[in-house]
């Protein structure tokens, strides 16, 4: 079948549902008594878009209506399910569909809030579906622990709210967010002396598996993402605090701060050269336009070069 080319059972659903009076008489007979009570079926708009992958485009088929549940915008989605075959990760895929869906909403609307989507599957297979409706079945033997956990509000560990003295009573996860938290200190040397800390902690608690790589990846990663202040004064803690990490590690550490620091010179030098070329081009009265178009400066940059 050729690309994009709805297929009969696409064709049938659509004709069919963007009948009224066939869609009003289907969420009469189908939808749950507070679903009805919470929308108007008056008002129910088919939409254009489908979310079915172009592969399954010959087994199932979608159809999308707009409505508002307690006047909130909202959705009814009819899935039409005709592969020959019974799907046992049918509610998965309409997972899949329905965050599809709100994606799309979200990008229309340019808004926050979620709207209610109510899923139907109308099923036309050859024998009686024999699989769960409900996602959480597909957990098997955990199903009661998934629905529990999955169905409460995620737990959220905020940084920004935690001490660093608790923090301090986790050696290991403890040096990874202290770390994480004053990143973007304006100077990290009072974090690294902690860290440098809880890294000797496990190291005389015996717990020296793993505790090399640890320690150079938390520095490497202050290295990259730090605004080291006190390049001397960095080098000295780790020395002094580090002695049982291996020397040549942190001369690697130090090769690549230095690196860091040519490209950070080499960019600066580039930038600088940008804004004479501009301020010399400005001055001799070329246009802002073709002077943003030579160097990759905004308008607006150019135009403060006047001050």
């Amino acid at each position: 079948m050729p690309k994009n080319r709805l297929s009969p059972h696409d064709r049938f659903i659509r004709s069919v549902f963007t009948n009224p009076k066939v869609a009003r008489e289907f969420f009469e007979a189908n939808l749950p008594e507070k679903v009805k009570e919470a929308i108007d079926l008056n008002n129910i708009e088919p939409q254009k878009e489908s979310f079915i992958d172009d592969k399954l485009k010959q087994q199932i088929s979608d159809i999308l209506f707009a409505t508002k549940f307690n006047n909130e915008e909202g959705y009814l989605y009819v899935l039409l399910e005709h592969a020959s075959s019974p799907d046992k990760m049918l509610p998965l895929r309409l997972v899949k569909y329905m965050s599809a869906i709100v994606d799309q909403h979200l990008k229309k609307s340019e808004g926050n809030k979620l709207p209610i989507i109510y899923p139907l599957v109308l099923y036309t297979g050859q024998r009686p579906f024999p699989y769960s409706t409900d996602l959480f079945e597909l957990y098997g033997a955990n199903k009661d622990l998934a629905r529990e956990i999955m169905g409460r509000p995620y737990k959220l560990v905020d940084l920004t709210q935690a001490s660093d003295e608790e923090l301090k009573k986790y050696f290991w996860f403890g040096a990874a967010a202290l770390i994480a938290k004053h990143i973007k200190d304006p100077d990290i040397l009072p974090t690294l002396k902690i860290a440098i800390d809880l890294f000797r902690k496990i190291e005389t608690q015996g717990e020296n598996q793993y505790i090399e790589d640890y320690i150079y990846v938390s520095l490497s990663y202050i290295y990259e993402a730090a605004d080291i202040k006190d390049e001397q004064e960095f080098m000295k803690a780790i020395r002094e605090g580090l002695l049982n990490i291996d020397e040549d590690k942190i001369m690697t550490l130090a090769q690549k701060w230095e690196q860091k620091g040519l490209e950070k010179g080499l960019q600066q030098g580039l930038e600088k050269g940008r804004l004479e070329v501009a301020r010399s081009m400005f001055l001799k009265g070329i246009d802002p336009a073709l002077i943003s178009d030579v160097t990759g400066l905004s308008e607006e940059q150019i135009l403060t070069l006047q001050h």
